[in-house]
């Protein structure tokens, strides 16, 4: 599992017979682990209409909503629409950012939340509502959205849940992180999602970036002193092309000051761990 951001722009293609609409960004970097929560997500999104993805800024709710609409698609005859809410700041403007990302002309002479359900109502998709936190104000409008019509689903990211009827709510936790307890290795690391994140990311940055015996303790202590958010790993993994792991980790003391630098096509608050916070 990644950071929220390491995605291009919207990318649409057909799925099935027919040719029904996905409209997801498409992800520049692999998918790491997550496999229990990926499954679950699933699970609760068989059998709840909105399912609301948790947990802290940079633990990678993005990444794991694109990865469960992708791999759900198929189910969903009428497409599948992500909705991007970071840049919205207004409560009242959930509905309109909605009728333009699921591609919806606008009607003037019709109340624009009665437009939407009309629309909607009997369709078979699928609708990501990413990063509601600073909206919950909004958060009425989903379950109006929902009780309106028959088939439509929503999967939600957010730093908290909706606390809306209906709502199955699916934390998002940190990375496991490795156990110190042993002096790590390379091999007794291979496993560790935290560690996979920062070695794959780290040979992104430096092409000739290796985990070894020599280095494995300090990328060890670099996840466990992160805790294992996936995108302060990625903000250090990217200072290797700079720093050696034993040189980051020292630094992580001052670690909001070093995790900065993310990708320059990225938002501000994914290319800095403190804009984040």
């Amino acid at each position: 599992e990644v950071s929220s951001g390491t995605v291009a722009s919207l990318s649409c293609r057909a799925v099935g017979p027919g040719a029904s609409r996905v409209s997801l960004p498409r992800p520049l970097t692999s998918f790491i682990g997550r496999e229990r929560e990926l499954a679950q997500a699933k699970r609760l999104l068989q059998d709840s209409y909105l399912v609301t993805l948790t947990g802290p800024g940079g633990s990678g709710k993005t990444r794991l909503c694109i990865a469960v609409a992708a791999e759900v698609a198929g189910d969903y005859a009428d497409g599948v629409y992500f909705v991007p809410l970071a840049p919205v700041r207004d409560p009242g403007l959930v509905p309109s950012t909605i009728v333009q990302s699921v591609g919806l002309h606008d009607a003037r002479d019709v109340p624009l939340m009665e437009h939407l359900i009309s629309q909607l109502r009997e369709r078979q998709l699928l609708i990501i509502l990413d990063n509601f936190e600073h909206l919950l104000a909004g958060a009425p409008v989903v379950t109006q959205l929902l009780r309106e019509t028959n088939r439509v689903r929503i999967l939600v990211s957010s730093r908290s849940p909706l606390h809306v009827s209906g709502e199955q709510e699916c934390p998002v936790p940190p990375l496991p992180v490795p156990d110190l307890d042993a002096s790590p290795t390379a091999a007794s690391l291979a496993g560790c999602e935290s560690v996979r994140l920062f070695t794959e990311r780290a040979v992104g940055a430096l092409p000739g970036f290796t985990l070894d015996d020599e280095n494995a303790p300090a990328v060890a202590q670099i996840a466990r002193r992160l805790d294992g958010l996936p995108l302060a790993i990625e903000l250090a993994a990217a200072r290797v092309k700079l720093l050696p792991p034993q040189a980051i980790l020292p630094r992580l003391d001052h670690s909001l000051g070093l995790l900065t630098g993310g990708s320059r096509d990225l938002p501000d608050r994914q290319r800095a761990l403190r804009a984040t916070i």
